[in-house]
């Protein structure tokens, strides 16, 4: 992963870019713009040479020297190969998942305090950590684990959870937002966190989908506390 083109994506730094493009259109106008005679015909085709090569350069240089998107997507993906097999493996629930509830998948860029932040094309904010979360259920223990990839600087780690039922009060898909300044403009965010709470607090918290699988995996959650108590 090429961390310091990653950084580049989210500074989104254009002044090089434009200056580029601008020069490159400068050095076309020119050359048919302006006429060619005896007096500027040993000069001009330099100019026009000069203008347009320095104008390739800081253009295509700046588009080399940042990540698209389509970069990212593919840093995303390289990290994210075999986590689920291994995750499986390293909670060891080989023959112990409960048959009669689905596991839960939730992914998605991590909304937190960090000045990288920006929007792609399709609209959605991407920030420099991207979390893929993994629940799944046993017989007597929520396990979850969860593969924290950050796009800036290296430092991608799993870390596993593991809850016993009769340790939690309620389950719930509550609101949540995040407030950035992206460029000049002030943006609200608004997504969902799947949180696990105990007695004493939040045992476990990922975002998530606010969609009818986790709603059926919330109820099925607060459905084994309660039996765990009795």
């Amino acid at each position: 992963m090429y961390y310091d083109k990653n950084v580049r994506y989210f500074e989104n730094k254009k002044f090089v870019l434009y200056t580029g493009f601008i020069l490159m259109v400068s050095a076309i106008v020119l050359f048919y713009a302006w006429p060619i005679d005896m007096d500027n015909v040993l000069y001009l085709p330099f100019i026009f040479m000069v203008i347009l090569v320095t104008g390739c350069v800081m253009f295509f240089g700046s588009l080399m020297k940042r990540s698209s998107e389509r970069n990212i997507n593919e840093d995303i993906e390289h990290e994210l190969k075999d986590f689920e097999e291994k995750a499986y493996f390293d909670l060891d629930m080989y023959g112990k998942e409960l048959p009669y509830i689905n596991s839960i998948k939730a992914e998605s860029y991590r909304y937190y305090e960090t000045p990288y932040v920006r929007r792609d094309r399709e609209g959605i904010y991407r920030t420099d950590v991207y979390v893929k979360t993994l629940i799944y259920f046993s017989e007597d223990t929520l396990r979850a684990a969860s593969r924290s990839i950050c796009l800036t600087h290296e430092d991608t780690h799993d870390d596993y959870t593991y809850i016993n039922y009769k340790d939690i009060v309620r389950a719930a898909v509550d609101p949540a937002q995040r407030i950035y300044t992206v460029g000049r403009k002030r943006v609200v965010i608004r997504y969902y966190d799947l949180n696990i709470y105990g007695e004493n607090g939040i045992l476990f918290s990922c975002q998530c989908r606010n969609d009818y699988t986790v709603e059926c995996a919330v109820e099925d959650i607060n459905n084994l506390a309660k039996k765990s108590r009795q």
